[in-house]
């Protein structure tokens, strides 16, 4: 006769498991926490300033002198000085010593003077798009401020009025007022997503190597068979343990880790845990029906352990779905992190309410129960094979 297997047992041998096994208890307790301060560590001033830069001045004029000062007065420029050349220029960018340089050919002041166009050669390491980004944008807001300021001189030589001039100069004016992450901070628009990920991909590895160790060693059969309601047993007992691990976890997150680290949450709180809850529950209820499947804890391990990139790639929060390719999309829809990052983004940076993720949430509920579905099928099929496996067993004694 086989042991009687309660939901509250199976709740408490999780807990000594977790506590016995490091692996577990290194991947379920430590990692979430170190992950989490260490990330926040790394974007923790979550905008880049003084980027370093220099210029090459073919011209050396009073001009080229003047704009190379209004350059280095920007707060997102570190001016390093003056470069020899080009080929200067291209070897400090090679060697990370500088992120861009400008070049003022020969004959850069005469030119404006002469009331001709001129072009300015801005050399840019694109292969950090952050800092070049910030770098074009510094660079074009000084050179626009000075070509403005030569044109008004210009028409006010030819007697017309500063007011009239100034409306030649920019016949139209266009205002970016940003209305979402004004701070254009790339730490805030970047840490919820990755803290979720953490969490996600720590329940993941626990869970399926618990599962997955259950199997291993024979008991998931012994635990569903233990009763009439073992599969409800085995489920809730198995999820409830991480349940209330990884609420504390979003607590300690919403409530000490975002504050620590100077992150907004701009939308509704209440919105944030039944989102956070629900897609925490989806990622249990799929980490199980992956761990019936495996039949070793470390095999288990190796087959987690690297899926928090493809996850995060796939939910749209770095690149959108709807331009990746059409398999692509439909895999990412299978994905309970596609909903939640959006949800995420929505209720974080946006500042959204409950209203504004409803159809994330019913994506979320639908995943929800078609895992569940199949969760249950498979841990009854597992029972039934079992059986059938002791009544033939029985026939032939």
């Amino acid at each position: 006769m086989s042991k009687y297997y309660s939901m509250k047992s199976i709740f408490s041998n999780e807990l000594k498991l977790v506590v016995s096994d490091h692996s577990i208890l290194l991947t379920v307790i430590i990692a979430p926490l170190l992950y989490a301060f260490f990330l926040g560590s790394i974007y923790l001033n979550k905008d880049i300033e003084q980027i370093r830069f220099a210029v090459v001045d073919y011209d050396n004029s009073k001009t080229s002198r003047e704009l190379t000062r209004m350059m280095s007065a920007s707060q997102k420029i570190d001016m390093v000085g003056y470069l020899e050349d080009y080929d200067d220029g291209v070897q400090k960018l090679m060697n990370l010593d500088i992120q861009g340089f400008l070049i003022f050919t020969d004959g850069f002041e005469k030119e404006l003077m002469r009331g001709e166009g001129t072009n300015l050669n801005l050399y840019l390491n694109t292969t950090q798009f952050l800092p070049s980004n910030d770098l074009n944008m510094a660079v074009n807001e000084v050179m626009l401020t000075v070509g403005s300021g030569i044109r008004l001189e210009y028409y006010e030589i030819q007697g017309i009025e500063s007011h009239k001039a100034m409306q030649l100069i920019n016949p139209v004016i266009s205002e970016v007022k940003p209305i979402y992450n004004v701070t254009n901070s790339y730490g805030g628009f970047l840490l919820p997503g990755l803290f979720f990920l953490i969490l996600q991909q720590t329940l993941l590895i626990g869970l399926g190597e618990s599962v997955a160790r259950d199997n291993e060693k024979g008991i998931l059969k012994s635990l569903l068979q233990s009763s009439p309601n073992g599969i409800v047993n085995y489920i809730s007992g198995k999820t409830g343990y991480y349940s209330f691990l990884y609420l504390a976890y979003l607590i300690l997150f919403i409530a000490v880790v975002f504050p620590f680290f100077g992150l907004p949450i701009a939308g509704s709180i209440i919105s944030i845990f039944i989102v956070s809850i629900l897609f925490l529950t989806t990622i249990m209820v799929l980490t199980m029906l992956i761990g019936t499947f495996v039949k070793s804890q470390v095999r288990m391990m190796e087959i987690l352990a690297f899926t928090s990139y493809p996850f995060f790639l796939l939910s749209g929060y770095s690149w959108p779905v709807s331009s990746m390719p059409l398999p692509l999309q439909w895999l990412a829809a299978t994905i309970p992190t596609t909903p939640m990052m959006e949800a995420m983004t929505r209720l974080f940076v946006m500042g959204g309410g409950w209203n504004d993720v409803i159809f994330q949430v019913q994506h979320l509920i639908i995943l929800l129960v078609v895992l569940m579905i199949l969760l249950i099928w498979r841990l009854i099929y597992i029972s039934r094979i079992e059986n059938k496996i002791n009544r033939n067993s029985l026939s032939h004694i």
